[in-house]
C-alpha cells in the first residue's frame, strides 16, 4: 500500500505524496480553477454528510438506542470501517461502496463520542453548543484563509505535524499512569493547536493533490473530518474541564468559609 493511501493517511496523520519534487513553488500560488472549485464543493458536501451521520450516531447513543453497547465496541467498529475504506481502491465503480464505508465510519465515530456528549448534557448542555460554534469558526477561518491566500506552501510541514502528533500520543500514554492535571491540560491545548494547523495543512494538500489530478473527494473529506472531530472533542473537553475546575474552586472556598465559622 502506498504512503498516500487513505488508510495510511488516517493512521500516520497524512504524510505528503511520495513525489513532492513534482510540486513547484508557482503551483502553490495559482488561483483555484473551476474544476478545483467543483472538487472542493464535492469534498465539503460529503464532509457535511459525514458530520450529520456522526450527529445521528451521537443521538442514538444519548437516547439509549445504541445497539453496539459499550464504547470500545463502537471504537472497534470505527476502526474496522476505516481499515475497509483504506483497503478499497478509489475507482469509480467502488465509489458507492467507499461512501457507505465512510458513512458507517462517521456513524460509529458519533457513537464513540456519545458518552462525552451525554456527560455534557448532564452538566451543562450549552457546552455542546459552544463547542460546535467554536469548531465551526475555527474550521471556517482556517479553510477560508487557505482559499483567499492562494498559497499552498504549508504542505511541506506535514512531517513536523506528524512528529508533533507522535509526541502528543506519547505524552497521553505517559499521563495514563501519572494522572497529571498539568500534562492533561498541555495535551488538550497542544492538540487543539496541532489539529487547527492540520486544517490548513490538509486543505492545502487537498488542493495540491487536486491540481495534480486527484479527484478522490471521499479521501479528502475523510481527512478533514478527522480534523473537525478532533477539534470538537478537544474544545468540548476544555470547556468541561474549565467548569469542573470552577466548581472545585467554589467548593474549596465554601469549605474554607465553613471552617472560619
Amino acid at each position: 500500500m502506498s504512503s498516500s493511501s487513505p488508510f495510511t493517511s488516517y493512521f500516520t496523520s497524512y504524510p505528503p505524496p511520495s513525489n513532492p519534487s513534482d510540486w513547484s513553488y508557482s503551483s502553490f500560488t495559482k488561483p483555484l480553477p473551476p474544476t478545483i472549485r467543483t472538487h472542493l464543493r464535492n469534498v465539503y458536501v460529503n464532509l457535511a454528510s459525514m458530520l450529520l451521520m456522526s450527529a445521528l450516531g451521537a443521538y442514538v447513543h444519548v437516547t439509549g438506542w445504541n445497539i453496539l453497547g459499550a464504547g470500545w465496541v463502537a471504537g472497534l467498529a470505527t476502526l474496522g470501517f476505516a481499515v475497509a475504506f483504506g483497503l478499497t481502491p478509489p475507482t469509480p465503480i467502488n465509489t458507492p461502496y467507499r461512501q457507505s464505508l465512510l458513512y458507517g465510519f462517521a456513524f460509529c465515530k458519533g457513537l464513540s463520542i456519545g458518552p462525552l456528549l451525554q456527560m455534557a448534557l448532564w452538566v451543562n448542555p450549552s457546552q455542546i453548543v459552544a463547542a460546535l460554534v467554536g469548531t465551526a469558526l475555527l474550521f471556517a477561518s482556517f479553510s477560508l484563509s487557505v482559499m483567499v491566500a492562494g498559497r499552498r506552501d504549508a504542505v511541506y510541514v506535514g512531517g513536523i505535524l506528524s512528529s508533533a502528533i507522535t509526541v502528543l500520543g506519547g505524552v497521553s500514554l505517559v499521563n495514563l499512569f501519572m494522572g497529571s492535571r498539568t500534562l492533561f491540560s498541555l495535551e488538550l491545548y497542544t492538540g487543539l493547536l496541532i489539529f487547527s494547523l492540520y486544517i490548513i495543512y490538509d486543505t492545502q494538500l487537498m488542493i495540491a493533490r487536486a491540481e495534480m489530478g486527484s479527484r478522490d473527494y471521499l479521501t479528502h473529506s475523510m481527512e478533514l473530518y478527522v480534523d473537525v472531530v478532533a477539534l470538537f472533542v478537544r474544545i468540548l473537553i476544555i470547556l468541561q474541564k474549565r467548569e469542573a475546575d470552577k466548581d472545585r474552586k467554589e467548593r474549596e472556598r465554601n469549605r474554607r468559609g465553613e471552617r472560619r465559622r
